[in-house]
């Protein structure tokens, strides 16, 4: 999968990778190592990674390849792990059953710092359990420094590893040793790197804590760059963990405690599946009944520790990818436990299934990479001059183009992103169904014959939309069609369709739809009006272009069943009245035609259809009916005359009346 299988990151973790780790370890290589740039995160991935670079050219390859490296280091020290503490039969089915989980494959190939972490984690624990000598304390306190330095979460090692000592302290030494020593080997890491970001004037993980309404916030609305207004700073509207035990250390203490039941719901259908949680559960049965069964407790230990800590914060998989081993040494002993040939059948079956479903997840999250970066890079890197650079919401494009990137900020109006690009010095503008999603006010520009003053297009792709402009004189000022909401609407759902969801996309469809008639395409208006009436059935506007283009194709009778679904959708709507009327006229129901029009006639300002609705009230005998159209017709006549030689509005598309911009 490294190799062959993931030509890109994701828009996801892997942005970190072309946002900052890998500028940051070429910088390392050049012997610039700056402690402000860890403020989540440790040094150790990007230390590591610099140090494979030196081998690799490319340096998303030695990425990957280092998570590829740590996942099979991670599989060695828990199959030896299990194997010493509760025999060979769980180590088969622990290491195969985590070879066999996907979201574990998935981080096993990406260029994400979590692959790492998970592989020090488990040393730590290999040495604090599983490791013989008396030397493993102190290797255990080591492995666990470069967890946490190289994710911070990982400190809860620390204080889990020393309760591990304490309660079941290994052969050989006393408690006390024991945990001296650990805790040396921790700080011997640790503390260095402590004096050195506090003399530097940073505190590690401390934004953790500054910022922590962030991660206590469940919803998607916690990235305020990308769902709100852009703020000088948006990081002044999250609040810190001390202030919100100020606030309210109630409300705190009842969602963490909520989490808990939450989150191992969310660990059990979202990372384990449900056929290796029912073993899970049986497996924490026979270990808290069979005797020996706490054979793992130290290692159980760290896990609860880390679940715990998480417990205040959102569910991620990422953030509690190194519970999955602990978890899974549960199912492991579920398997190892009843008879031989039993666990035998279920375990393969079970790690069988596994397998199957791990592919599916990774061909679905390949599906979803933005592989269009890659076309769009050549692209840029062809036009690019030295000195040139890209607006981008992600540093994919700019990355394998060799141009720096300028972040893509949220802003209001064009004038403002003309004005943001011309301050930063962008030469180029890359947007794409990712920027449509987290910047939707300028999606038009996905629709490439939306002709933006100062934007000439460069490259697009289709499969999964997105376009390089190169930025000339006049970018910011607004193209001549956004004053008509038709227009605008109309170079906006040619963008979205292929952006949104389909549940989303209907009524994209039925402006698409209108313009297709307009453009006298009656076939191209049906289907269209027909894939967005699948979605939402009660749409009038789209019954009334379905209708008109049945209408065009011959089909009047279908015609008129679909005006009628869109009277009885819009009862209000008149011209659709007048439509349905014509349509009756036209197959000969002169009578129903009159009382579909009857009701119109004081009402409608169409003078074409007035025109035809006179001789029809007149050749039924309704002489009344025929006055008033004649007086409503004189009337529009006053007001207006229709110029010489004009088509009758019938006769074509929808009135601009009907258009969704009503």
């Amino acid at each position: 999968m490294a190799l062959f299988g993931h030509p890109v990151g994701d828009y996801h973790a892997e942005s970190d990778f072309y946002g900052g780790f890998a500028q940051s370890a070429r910088g390392i290589e050049h012997g610039h190592l700056d402690p402000g740039a860890y403020p989540v995160v440790g040094p150790v991935y990007e230390l590591t990674l610099a140090v494979i670079g030196f081998a690799f050219r490319d340096l998303f390859l030695a990425a990957k390849l280092l998570s590829a490296l740590a996942a099979c280091a991670t599989l060695g020290f828990w199959c030896v792990l299990l194997r010493r503490r509760a025999g060979a039969v769980a180590a088969l089915w622990g290491t195969a059953l985590l070879a066999a989980n996907p979201i574990f494959l998935r981080y096993a190939y990406s260029a994400s710092t979590d692959m790492l972490a998970v592989a020090w984690w488990s040393a730590a624990l290999f040495a604090l359990a599983g490791m013989r000598g008396a030397r493993a304390p102190f290797v255990a306190g080591v492995c666990a420094a470069l967890a946490a330095l190289t994710r911070y979460s990982c400190v809860v090692l620390l204080p889990a590893s020393a309760l591990a000592l304490l309660f079941w302290p290994r052969d050989g030494g006393s408690r006390r040793a024991q945990i001296a020593a650990f805790v040396g080997g921790f700080a011997l890491l640790v503390l260095p790197w402590t004096l050195l970001s506090l003399a530097r004037g940073h505190v590690p993980g401390e934004p953790l804590l500054r910022y922590f309404s962030f991660y206590a916030n469940p919803s998607s609305d916690r990235s305020v760059q990308d769902l709100g207004p852009a703020a000088a700073d948006s990081a002044r509207t999250y609040r810190s963990l001390g202030e919100l035990l100020r606030r309210d250390p109630l409300a705190l203490a009842a969602q963490a405690l909520g989490n808990i039941p939450r989150h191992l719901a969310l660990d059990a259908r979202d990372m384990l599946g449900w056929r290796v949680s029912i073993l899970a559960v049986l497996g924490v049965v026979l270990a808290v009944v069979r005797r020996g069964g706490r054979c793992l407790a130290s290692v159980w230990l760290a896990g609860a520790a880390l679940f715990l800590a998480l417990a205040p914060v959102f569910h991620s998989e990422r953030y509690a990818l190194a519970l999955i081993p602990v978890e899974l040494s549960f199912a492991a002993l579920a398997l190892a436990w009843p008879m031989p040939l039993i666990g035998l059948v279920v375990g393969l079956m079970t790690v069988g299934a596994e397998a199957a479903d791990s592919a599916n997840y990774q061909r679905a999250l390949y599906a979803q990479l933005p592989t269009e970066v890659l076309s769009a890079s050549r692209a840029l890197a062809a036009a690019a001059g030295p000195h040139s650079q890209v607006m981008s919401r992600k540093g994919h494009v700019g990355w394998y183009a060799d141009v720096p990137v300028v972040p893509l900020p949220r802003v209001a109006t064009l004038g403002e992103l003309g004005a943001s690009a011309r301050a930063n010095h962008a030469d180029f503008l890359y947007y794409s169904w990712y920027e449509a999603e987290l910047r939707p006010e300028f999606a038009y520009l996905l629709d490439t014959t939306s002709h933006v003053p100062g934007l000439d297009v460069v490259h697009a792709t289709e499969r999964k939309p997105g376009v390089l402009y190169r930025i000339g004189p006049g970018f910011g000022a607004e193209p001549a069609w956004s004053a008509d909401d038709f227009e605008r609407n109309l170079h906006l759902s040619r963008a979205l369709v292929d952006v949104l969801p389909e549940s989303l996309v209907w009524s994209h469809r039925t402006v698409l739809a209108v313009d297709a008639l307009e453009r006298n395409r009656p076939d191209v208006a049906l289907a269209l009006a027909n894939d967005a009436l699948r979605v939402r059935e009660a749409q009038p506007l789209a019954w009334e272009v379905k209708a008109q283009a049945l209408e065009r194709t011959g089909r009047l009778d279908d015609a008129i069943a679909a005006y009628r679904r869109s009277v009885a959708l819009a009862p209000d709507d008149i011209e659709t009245q007048v439509w349905l009327g014509w349509a009756l006229a036209r197959r000969g129901d002169a009578a129903g035609a009159a009382a579909v029009w009857r009701p119109t006639v004081p009402r409608t300002g169409n003078l074409d259809a007035l025109r035809a609705m006179e001789p029809v009230f007149a050749k039924l005998g309704d002489g009344e009916t025929a006055a008033a159209v004649g007086r409503a017709i004189g009337r529009l006549e006053a007001v207006r005359a229709p110029a010489s030689g004009a088509t009758p509005q019938r006769a074509g598309a929808p009135a601009r009346a009907s258009r969704p911009a009503r």
